[in-house]
């Protein structure tokens, strides 16, 4: 059978695409690169924002319609809003003909064998789903994200993921290191730990964290980079980026989301931490590694935050010159705790203070990056780009794929760049991105 997979998720859900490519290609489907020319189409989905689950929906109806156009054509839909709404989803757009939740990506060969219908509830969640077996579905990329963990003990007020993918369950490291060496074999140089929670990893399966017992491991390998995501702003960052620092694999950066800075907000977000706290997190992180880039994400408009809460994040900002950061609109979920909080803020009054936010920190990042010119720097290879021309597309350590900052460099309209490596001078720096040349390969 032709299938073609559409992913809408993050990329720990597009972890589980390339695991549930898999199992698709172990049953002899073929994977097609276009809906139109499939005979069944997946779509893995993110139900964690209102947002998310607009874009979701939207895409869904869209193949939807093209069942209209090809009757024969199978729709089956995966992942957080599936895992979410369950049977809602399937009647409010009747054209799904499967639903599977985030328990197991092994059973969507059944489904498609048996022609299953209706939603695929899976009453426990499944090992299977955390082997070292995946398919990367995108040849030509430097970079693999691993999954280390699934779920999370956390108890933040405004997430649900908790209730979508469950308690946090570590994957033993020796299944870690099986897939971890499997994505070098393939050729991958740039390693990115993911989960919900790094800086726990362990915590479930072994009594005690062993994200440091993992990376030791891990460094053993000769990937040339490896990053860390999804840390938590807690004191054992510490021995994390001391460890990072010794060991020249790993990438001098962390993504580090505060949420906020104001005491009472991350009160009732149920997490610790303030204003203070977290100037002197950084403070000692950068003692620790005076080069490190930080990367953050704050949730703004989120219920009571008063003009006084917003003004003390832009100071916040101001002050502690962060490399990166992202800025999210607080969304409402229904079975968040933060969902019966009151008052709420207004969309009109959300985004007005993200604008004013991003402003200021593109100021900051642009800053930061002038340091970078005229330094020759090593860089990876993420592809190329049309603009006005043809540019190639680098990125240094300091950033992490798909959601930093870019190196650009001119390239000729016939030019082929076949190396995973190459050291680019800065020449210049705009307001998110760097634009260099290449010296060297």
């Amino acid at each position: 059978m032709k299938i073609f997979i559409d992913s809408l998720g993050c990329p720990k859900a597009f972890v589980d695409v390339e695991r549930m490519c898999y199992f698709l290609l172990k049953d002899e489907h073929l994977l097609v690169s276009s809906p139109e020319e499939a005979d069944l189409v997946i779509v893995n989905t993110c139900g964690f924002t209102e947002a998310a689950k607009k874009e979701n929906i939207q895409a869904i109806l869209y193949y939807a319609d093209l069942k209209k156009k090809k009757p024969s054509l199978k729709l089956v839909v995966t992942g957080c809003l599936s895992e979410r709404y369950k049977e809602k989803l399937l009647e409010l757009i009747p054209e799904i003909d499967s639903a599977i939740g985030v328990k197991d990506q092994s059973i969507v060969g059944k489904v498609i064998r048996d022609q299953q219908k209706g939603f695929l509830d899976c009453q426990q969640f499944n090992d299977t789903a955390y082997t070292e077996e995946r398919t990367l579905t995108f040849s030509g990329l430097n970079y693999a994200y691993l999954k280390i963990s699934e779920g999370c003990n956390r108890s933040c007020s405004f997430c649900v993921i908790p209730s979508i993918r469950g308690k946090q369950r570590s994957r033993k490291i020796e299944d870690i290191l099986k897939e971890a060496e499997k994505l070098r074999e393939e050729g991958i140089s740039e390693l990115i730990i993911i989960s919900e929670d790094t800086l726990s990893y362990g915590v479930d399966l072994y009594g005690e964290r062993k994200i440091i017992k993992l990376l030791e491991r891990l460094s053993e390998f000769d990937f040339p980079w490896i990053r860390l995501m999804y840390l938590f702003p807690e004191d054992y960052i510490y021995e994390v980026v001391d460890f990072l620092s010794e060991n020249e694999r790993f990438c001098n950066y962390i993504d580090l989301p505060f949420q906020h800075v104001s005491k009472k907000i991350l009160g009732s977000m149920k997490r610790k931490g303030d204003f203070e706290y977290y100037l002197e997190m950084l403070e000692k992180i950068r003692k620790i590694n005076p080069v490190i880039s930080v990367r953050s994400a704050f949730i703004v408009g989120y219920p009571g935050e008063t003009e006084e809460d917003f003004k003390l994040l832009k100071e916040f900002l101001e002050i502690a010159k962060l490399n990166r950061v992202g800025f999210f609109e607080y969304s409402d979920e229904e079975g968040a705790f933060s969902y019966n909080l009151r008052p709420k803020v207004s969309k009109k009054t959300a985004r007005k203070r993200i604008r004013e936010l991003q402003k200021l920190q593109t100021y900051i990042s642009k800053e930061l990056l002038e340091r970078f010119v005229g330094k020759k720097i090593k860089c990876i290879f993420d592809g190329e780009i049309l603009l006005n021309r043809k540019y190639l597309l680098f990125r240094t350590e300091f950033d992490a794929p798909e959601i930093d900052g870019v190196v650009k460099v001119l390239s000729c309209d016939d030019e082929i760049f076949e190396s995973s490596f190459a050291t680019v001078k800065i020449l210049r720096a705009q307001t998110h991105d760097l634009v260099g040349k290449i010296v060297e390969i």
